[in-house]
């Protein structure tokens, strides 16, 4: 993969001991994980430092370490390179091994939908090409050069997912990443403890198109007002936009519900079909039929595989159990996703009720009650009859949409196990449950319980 002298000249850093001329098999963060001839990457985390694990990734077959102390225990049988930022370093090496390829890359930001249009996209150019492609969210960056250093030969494209939380990010990961094909989802109030506001996070998330390819593509949902401001940028990149309400480069003229899924016409007579009732997946689909189309997938292919396409986990997956239909939606939350959700569940077919179980929306900082409170109004639109709430701010949903919908139900809860007895008191065959919160919520514990109950 690289030779020590290589690591020097991309990192910028200094040979401590060992030689220039070894060559590294690959790179691991985890001593858990490190493979014979590999580069162990000590990292300093919040509740670990791998700078205190040199001698056992050393003993367990790496060749050399990269570090950013100059104090850590030096193994006598291996390389020691030394860096300002192990972090950095990190990047800077997948960068380079990204460089060695020639192949598309495809990058996808935005404020949700991320990885389910990442695994969407991944599905679709994998009946063509050999794709790699992030696993689950590892997004950041850690996750996004480590996904980039498994590029090889045997690769003929990759689909990487990038994700942000403060100012900066997605500079740098898209200086890592180099993309020729940039995807943006949408833009929303996400991050804000960080990034301030929506323009705060479109601003941020537009840096990946300084770093895409000058002759490459930007594909952009043109139903999302802060997005389409990129269609007026003058840029090198060919711009291709995808909707449904707003005009658009491939726009959908009709969606409609079909045997539990929906079906999505296209202009010229074509369309594909969903396998899930999720609304805003069809946004995700319809910039993997873009991407597709860019890289001369033919259109069966593509529909085959959106028409397999899965929901990832905790991403408005449903289940039904005796009678009950459960959305769960508790991977992580924002105000695009939650918007999202909420028109799941009142577009969901049913006998019964339906309910919300809304836990809080993290890191929206000063704007945190007017958010949620905004959700709640939805939620009261959307005439849900129950809306069970838990957590410092989720409170403001039930409170706003008992305002709106004077007949919906609503109580907040302290602990999620009051949550559990009454459910079990409300929900009836023929019910559709929505459950959804942040991933520090911890939401999926609710889900866990509605389907092991007997």
């Amino acid at each position: 993969m690289f030779a020590i002298a290589e690591i020097l000249k991309c990192t910028g850093g200094e040979l401590l001991q060992g030689d220039a001329s070894v060559r590294v098999t690959g790179v691991s963060t985890d001593t858990r994980k490190v493979a014979s001839g590999e580069l162990f990457v000590a990292i300093k985390g919040d509740t670990f430092d791998g700078h205190l694990f040199t001698a056992g990734a050393v003993a367990a077959g790496a060749v050399a370490v990269l570090v950013s102390r100059d104090d850590v225990e030096r193994p006598a049988d291996a390389a020691v390179i030394l860096v300002k930022d192990t972090v950095v370093a990190l990047g800077r090496i997948a960068r380079a091994h990204r460089l060695k390829f020639k192949c598309p890359v495809v990058a996808i930001t935005g404020s949700a939908g991320k990885t389910s249009t990442k695994e969407m996209i991944a599905a679709v150019l994998s009946t063509k090409y050999r794709v790699l492609f992030n696993k689950g969210t590892e997004n950041n960056h850690i996750g996004v050069p480590m996904t980039l250093l498994q590029l090889t030969k045997k690769h003929q494209a990759a689909v990487i997912e990038a994700g942000t939380n403060h100012f900066g990010e997605i500079d740098w990961l898209g200086s890592v990443i180099c993309p020729s094909i940039a995807v943006y989802t949408n833009i929303g109030a996400s991050h804000l403890a960080g990034l301030d506001s929506p323009d705060g996070v479109f601003r941020e998330k537009a840096a990946l198109i300084d770093h895409c390819a000058k002759k490459g593509t930007v594909i952009v949902n043109s139903d999302d007002a802060h997005l389409r401001a990129i269609l007026k940028m003058k840029l090198t990149q060919k711009v291709i936009s995808y909707g449904i309400e707003q005009k658009a480069d491939l726009k959908a003229d009709a969606v409609r519900s079909c045997g539990g899924g929906l079906e999505v016409s296209l202009p010229k007579g074509k369309s594909f079909r969903l396998p899930t009732p999720v609304w805003g997946n069809v946004y995700n689909a319809l910039a993997a039929v873009v991407c597709g189309q860019v890289l001369k997938v033919p259109f069966k292919n593509i529909a085959l595989a959106l028409g397999r396409a899965q929901p990832a986990k905790g991403r408005q997956c449903f289940h039904v159990v005796r009678g009950v239909t459960v959305i769960d939606d508790t991977y992580n939350a924002n105000p695009v996703s939650y918007a999202n959700a909420i028109r799941t569940l009142s577009l969901t077919g049913t006998k019964g009720k339906k309910v919300l179980v809304a836990a809080d929306m993290l890191e929206l900082g000063a704007q945190s009650e007017a958010l949620h409170a905004l959700v709640g109004e939805a939620a009261g639109r959307a005439g849900i009859e129950h809306v069970l709430t838990i957590g410092r701010f989720a409170g403001q949903i039930g409170t706003q949409a008992g305002q709106i919908n004077p007949e919906a139900k609503t109580k907040h809860y302290e602990h999620p196990e009051d949550i559990f007895v009454d459910l079990g008191d409300i929900l009836r065959e023929g019910d559709v449950v929505l459950v959804k919160g942040s991933r520090g919520m911890h939401m999926e514990r609710l889900v866990e319980h509605l389907l092991a109950v007997n």
